[in-house]
């Protein structure tokens, strides 16, 4: 997904419009001339079909080189630990500046109706710009549930048209349980934060953080050892009594201290240990202050105690896991979106990708190849023949990740509100809107642009060559 400013906050990305309306509504799709078998939905076909999929692509020490390249050179992501202890007046108002512009055409609202003037007036209010003030060393925290990154500080959701209402215009991102936050600036309602996370910066919910000094998140953040997340549903356990860490939403890659040394005779929030994780999770306190308490994950959970190794199987599998799950612009519905989705894929072996497409196919953190529009349609479709199971296809507004190769091409697995196919010269429109494998050589936004045409870069999270 590549998240807009508002400036450009009613483009739809090219890849879920462009063609679509132009579709061939006579001619039937045929499936099986594309390619689809029941054995491409599995991840297992594709393993056996790759040359070494337990091969160890990235030590943990490349992954690590890589993080530390990214974050030092990618103005998309930012390490927290790095962050000044203070964010001046003028950061924050540059800041907020650049997210939480007016919008400069029609919004409509769930009912279709078009959001009037006292609505952005009311969204501008709230914004609280003659109140901002310098941050301090007290201005930090950790998020405390699976929480909606908003272009402003309110839950009104804004649609480009009257009954579209899938992709919310005024949701970011998400941010999820144990994430360290700079606090930058509050609403005039005081009911929303404005904060800074390492990939993103946007408005989110005061009762989804708990606020604390940095000296308090950067213990909690340092803490060893830790559980990790690999699992594409992993919640914790119900807890009646303590619903502030009960059924929590736990996403791929994020991960949280686990207490391997707590007593088995101890139950945690009314529940014997013997069959879980005791983990430490942040709470706020009446005041919504920082709170470190324990909670349980199954042991029958996907979780690990180290990153997964950085191997084609992995990969493959891990993008799987999502195979038929629901688009989600921004993270919306609970869920991901296109650049969500390969973001958590490589998060499970504790690789960090930025947070939005245009940012991912820039970046010089990774081995690049770009695609000049000079190319011919052959000249790309070469190179895509030679593309390896893991790296990243990148077109205006999209992201796929390559599983494999057959008769019929590269293959691509990838989270998407809508896409099409050519087939015998004709255009079919296919509203996916989820996680769908591809053949990439077969999909077209017409008749006459493929998304071969399209692509502007292929990032190779794994180098093409190793040192």
């Amino acid at each position: 997904m590549n998240m807009p400013k508002l400036s450009k906050l009613l483009l739809i990305p090219l890849l879920l419009v462009c063609g679509l309306a132009s579709a061939d509504s006579q001619a039937e799709l045929s499936w099986s001339d594309l390619g689809y078998t029941s054995q491409k939905l599995a991840a297992d076909h594709w393993i056996a079909r790759a040359e070494k999929p337990e091969a160890l692509l990235l030590k943990p020490q490349q992954v690590a080189d890589s993080n530390e390249l990214l974050a030092a050179n990618d103005s998309s992501v930012s390490d927290w630990r790095n962050w000044p202890d203070s964010f001046s007046t003028g950061q924050i108002e540059g800041k907020l500046s650049a997210l939480s512009k007016r919008p400069s055409r029609n919004l409509y609202n769930q009912q279709g109706k078009l959001l009037a003037a006292s609505d952005i007036d009311a969204l501008m209010s709230n914004l609280n710009l003659n109140a901002i003030l310098p941050s301090s060393r007290q201005h930090f925290g950790l998020v405390t549930r699976r929480s909606a990154l908003r272009t402003f500080p309110s839950e009104l959701r804004a649609f480009s048209a009257p009954g579209d209402t899938d992709i919310d215009r005024f949701q970011e991102s998400a941010l999820f349980p144990g994430t360290p936050v700079a606090v930058l600036h509050r609403s005039a309602d005081r009911k929303w934060l404005f904060v800074q996370s390492e990939l993103y910066t946007a408005w989110v919910k005061a009762n989804s953080v708990a606020v604390a000094d940095r000296s308090m998140v950067s213990a909690y953040m340092a803490k060893t050892p830790r559980l990790i997340i690999t699992g594409a549903d992993v919640r914790t356990v119900f807890s009646p009594d303590t619903p502030e860490v009960s059924d929590l939403a736990l996403d791929m890659g994020i991960s949280f201290p686990v207490l391997e040394q707590w007593p088995i005779t101890m139950p945690v929030n009314g529940q014997g240990v013997l069959a879980a994780h005791v983990i430490e999770l942040p709470t706020r306190d009446d005041e919504g202050l920082l709170r470190i308490v324990p909670a349980l994950v199954p042991r029958s959970a996907d979780v690990r105690k180290e990153f997964l190794p950085v191997t084609q199987e992995n990969i493959i599998r891990q993008g799987f896991k999502f195979l038929g799950e629901r688009y989600g612009w921004g993270h919306d519905y609970g869920t991901r979106d296109c650049s969500g989705f390969v973001s958590e894929v490589y998060r499970s072996m504790g690789i960090t990708l930025p947070r939005n497409t245009s940012d991912q196919a820039k970046s010089l953190a990774f081995d690049r190849e770009q695609f000049d529009a000079a190319l011919t349609r052959e000249q790309r479709t070469e190179r895509v023949n030679q593309l390896h199971i893991g790296d990243l296809v990148y077109i205006p507004g999209h992201v796929m990740m390559v599983v494999g190769h057959d008769a019929y091409g590269p293959w691509v697995i990838h989270d998407s509100h809508g896409t099409g196919f050519l087939q015998n010269g004709r255009f079919h429109a296919h509203p996916s809107n989820g996680v769908a494998i591809t053949p990439l050589l077969s999909m077209s936004f017409s008749a006459e642009k493929t998304y071969i045409d399209a692509i502007t870069a292929i990032q190779h999270i794994v180098p093409r060559k190793q040192p």
